[in-house]
């Protein structure tokens, strides 16, 4: 079988690591440590509210909740989804991460990395255009990516 047809279900993160919205940032950022994992679902009583990456939190203080951080319209894929279905939402969406959820909720989530290390070919033109990191990537000039540490790099070069 061709590995751009895999079927998510068979390629994401299970049991995902979840918070209350209500979570402190301190309690995310001392979970992504611990855990080696940088993407949170963001679910309360009514279910998904959002998602939240350790990248949306830079700056904030550990005291504050992470639902003033949160992404509040998560991209989501079905279970029965492709890795190819996946990739093309990242890419579209510009997101590292999707959450894989149906009707009954959230049963995993899909990384960048997962897709770049299971199905490289998809992520060939998905990383930094100066260092290749594939990590909190944001837009770029002319339709490229850079990571935070680039941009950083390009507004100290350029004010100098």
């Amino acid at each position: 079988m061709n590995p751009e047809y895999e079927l998510v279900s068979h390629l994401m993160s299970t049991p995902i690591v979840a918070l209350d919205p209500k979570a402190d940032v301190g309690e995310l950022l001392r979970l992504s440590q611990s855990l080696s994992i940088h993407h949170f679902p963001l679910i309360d009583a009514a279910g998904l509210f959002g998602v939240i990456c350790t990248c949306d939190v830079e700056g904030a203080r550990p005291e504050q909740a992470v639902s003033l951080f949160a992404h509040r319209a998560p991209i989501t894929v079905r279970p029965e989804a492709t890795a190819q279905d996946a990739a093309e939402r990242m890419i579209r969406h510009g997101v590292g991460s999707v959450l894989v959820a149906d009707d009954e909720g959230v049963w995993g989530i899909l990384t960048r990395d997962d897709l770049a290390e299971t199905v490289p070919e998809l992520m060939e033109t998905v990383h930094c255009m100066h260092c290749s990191s594939r990590q909190h990537l944001r837009p770029g000039p002319g339709h490229t990516l850079i990571c935070p540490d680039c941009a950083a790099r390009d507004v100290c070069a350029s004010s100098d």
